[in-house]
């Protein structure tokens, strides 16, 4: 109810609309959360577009429309792509589908930025070992265990669990 009373008191408001789309895909109403980043989306005056297309992807990969999802996450990071959240998204659903090398590009940009964490290094080191790619895999799970030594990620590297 807040939120439409604020969107009836300021409906050019985007911002307000994207924060409409996101409670909407929480409670599993993906049809109407498409309907509201689609809004957010057309206003001509949103500087927020790679958050809307980050959000959206992330609700289309809750939906299970991967393939629609790797679009907007493709196009949030074609505005923004310093955001890790929408390099690490990218990178899961590609490794997930078997698409390593698309994969890794996404992945390494991310973990050779401040932005790693465990998440992002086990990730890689994941494409990289299917990949066959000793050496990084030893780079990474170096970095891994010694920035997050009590991490689920290192335990996972420590007892070989790339398929988990």
């Amino acid at each position: 109810d807040s939120f439409r009373r604020a969107m009836a008191l300021n409906p050019r408001d985007a911002n307000v609309t994207h924060n409409y789309g996101w409670l909407l895909c929480q409670q599993a109403r993906y049809a109407e959360s498409y309907q509201a980043f689609g809004q957010a989306l057309a206003n001509p005056t949103y500087g927020g577009r790679a958050k809307t297309w980050m959000t959206q992807g992330l609700c289309q990969l809750r939906a299970g429309l991967q393939a629609e999802a790797e679009h907007s996450l493709s196009k949030s990071y074609e505005l923004d792509a310093g955001n890790p959240v929408t390099g690490y998204n990218l990178a899961s659903l590609l490794y997930q589908r078997g698409e390593l090398g698309r994969a890794q590009f996404y992945i390494r940009r991310l973990n050779n930025s401040e932005l790693a964490n465990a998440e992002s290094l086990w990730l890689g080191i994941k494409i990289e070992q299917r990949q066959g790619n000793r050496d990084a895999v030893e780079q990474l799970a170096t970095q891994l265990k010694r920035r997050y030594p009590q991490s689920r990620e290192a335990g996972a590297y420590e007892r070989g669990a790339f398929n988990e």
